[in-house]
């Protein structure tokens, strides 16, 4: 017998939810570069995490978060201690993820190539500080016996039943430490996972995943490939993340019984890009905080609605603003006066029509 269960995730915001509406949002990679450590370092000890001040990410998307039911994010870096490092081996301050959580980040996918980087230290690090904080999360575990109970990630909100799953293509080329689990995109493994969330019958499955190629503006055969076998199995959306620039975003429309007009199925996001990094590669600035709402009808039935992409722009530490922050573009650009980045105003305008074209 398969033992799975729902967990009650318990919002804690300040909006009056529609009760018939469950409200997600799915932001990109939160990289650790040295540069970001740099900036968040606020004095005294620099191998105390409480040294350091990553909030001001989140400044400007106070309302998006506090509007939505889930915020789920990619935390690409891990969490073996000090001394601190950015790339190509990551150890980041576990503020980095309590400030995450305290800001509206209530679900942390873990599965990415750089859980590794600092072996059994990184690894389990991160799992303590996100069970030390109370934050959920997917994608990697303590051992089988964890992961058995642990993944799909089984989510009861309001509700709604909700299922997620985490998974990497690899890690760098690290291994993973025994006894420790890092979900990896395997057919056998993924199959029998959808099945699992397939048994407690969920409202949704989503699969989150760490796949594609860098820097690339296509998807890949592999992504193509992958997503399908997603579908076939039992998946409803699929949500993407590694390439760090943003891919497309596809659904299908489905045929809505009276009174569902609207109604989509298969969402994917192949990547959503970088939600904040000191990348400098072309286009790895822009990424997408994906919404996605999911509504239950008269008769009980749940039917998603089509996706909103909305673009966001890593802001960089310039003049008298000395830290990094997420700027939505599209608000940005209609009023730039409440945002740090004034300066680069015709950039975030050309980055903004070459993608939301």
């Amino acid at each position: 017998m398969i033992k799975s269960f729902f967990i009650s995730l318990s919002i804690l915001t300040s909006v009056l939810f529609q009760k018939d509406t469950l409200k997600l949002l799915f932001l990109g990679d939160i990289m650790g570069h040295q540069s970001q450590l740099d900036a968040a370092y606020k004095g005294g000890d620099k191998n105390n995490p409480d040294s350091y001040d990553f909030t001001y990410y989140y400044e400007y998307l106070k309302k998006d978060f506090n509007e939505a039911d889930i915020v789920c994010a990619n935390l690409e870096t891990a969490f073996g201690g000090a001394p601190y490092s950015g790339y190509p081996v990551f150890s980041s301050p576990v503020s980095l993820a309590s400030q995450s959580f305290n800001k509206g980040i209530n679900i942390f996918l873990a599965a990415n190539n750089h859980i590794c980087d600092k072996g059994e230290k990184g690894i389990s690090g991160a799992i303590e500080a996100f069970d030390s904080i109370g934050v959920f999360h997917a994608g990697v575990y303590r051992n089988f016996d964890e992961e058995y109970l642990r993944h799909p990630l089984n989510l009861r909100i309001r509700g709604f039943k909700i299922s997620i799953l985490n998974y990497t293509y690899g890690t760098n080329g690290f291994n993973v430490p025994e006894p420790y689990v890092v979900k990896m995109l395997d057919t056998t493994t993924v199959k029998r996972d959808l099945a699992k969330a397939i048994m407690v019958n969920p409202d949704k499955i989503i699969v989150c995943v760490h796949w594609g190629e860098e820097y690339s503006l296509n998807t890949s055969s592999n992504q193509i490939w992958w997503e399908e076998f997603f579908y076939k199995h039992g998946a409803d959306m699929v949500i993407g993340s590694h390439p760090h620039v943003p891919q497309k975003v596809t659904y299908k429309e489905s045929p809505a019984p009276l009174g569902d007009e609207g109604r989509v199925s298969r969402i994917t996001a192949f990547s959503l890009g970088n939600a904040v990094s000191n990348m400098s590669v072309e286009n790895t600035r822009i990424g997408i905080m994906l919404e996605i709402n999911i509504v239950n009808n008269s008769s009980g039935r749940s039917y998603i609605l089509p996706p909103k992409t909305h673009y966001i722009w890593t802001s960089r530490p310039y003049a008298n603003e000395k830290n990094y922050s997420i700027i939505p573009m599209e608000r940005y650009l209609k009023d730039p006066s409440p945002y740090p980045n004034g300066h680069e105003y015709e950039r975030v305008k050309f980055y903004y029509n070459k993608f939301n074209k």
